[in-house]
């Protein structure tokens, strides 16, 4: 079975659940993800500016992603982004996909990522629940397990599966749906 390479877009990453999910999944081999410092430091300024982390839990957080997967974080050269037909801010994003090999870039603003023009470049541009739904028809089990985990780590509130898929019923609702109907 072939493991996507994804590059994480911050604004998935600002997100605690989508973190745990991705993270989750990536250590469990499901998907590869890439991201690099530029990506990182958008989600340290997104999560400062929204106020609800202090800067050593956000700190924190980044930290525990890069100890859970070391082999996520990659550059790429900067005259990569030069040409490339997106928005500015968002070209460092294609820039590292194509730099690594990836398959896809997992963003909330697929808007913003011109899909024809990424996917000539051999980039397919997908939101969140399209991954995730992907990697549970291809490993049904294997995602089983991962949100198992992700539930079992769940104390302040405990949390079932059943009741973080209804948690994540609305961002998530193919995911959601298909991991109700999954065997396992």
């Amino acid at each position: 079975m072939h493991t996507r390479t994804c590059v994480i877009d911050s604004n998935v990453l600002h997100s605690i659940e989508f973190t745990d999910l991705f993270v989750t999944f990536a250590t469990r081999r499901l998907i590869q993800l890439r991201w690099s410092t530029a990506i990182l430091h958008e989600v340290q300024r997104s999560l400062l500016h929204d106020a609800r982390l202090s800067p050593d839990a956000i700190e924190h957080r980044l930290r525990s992603m890069q100890r859970a997967l070391p082999d996520a974080l990659a550059e790429f050269p900067d005259e990569l982004t030069e040409n490339l037909q997106v928005a500015s801010s968002d070209r460092h994003v294609l820039a590292l996909a194509m730099s690594v090999g990836a398959d896809s870039i997992i963003t909330l603003n697929i808007r913003d990522f011109p899909v024809v023009y990424c996917r000539s470049l051999g980039v397919e541009i997908l939101s969140p629940d399209e991954i995730l739904t992907r990697t549970l028809i291809d490993d049904p089990l294997g995602t089983g397990w991962a949100l198992r985990e992700i539930a079992k780590r769940r104390h302040l509130p405990s949390a079932t599966v059943g009741e973080l898929l209804s948690k994540w019923e609305s961002r998530l609702p193919s995911f959601v749906a298909a991991a109700r109907e999954a065997p396992g």
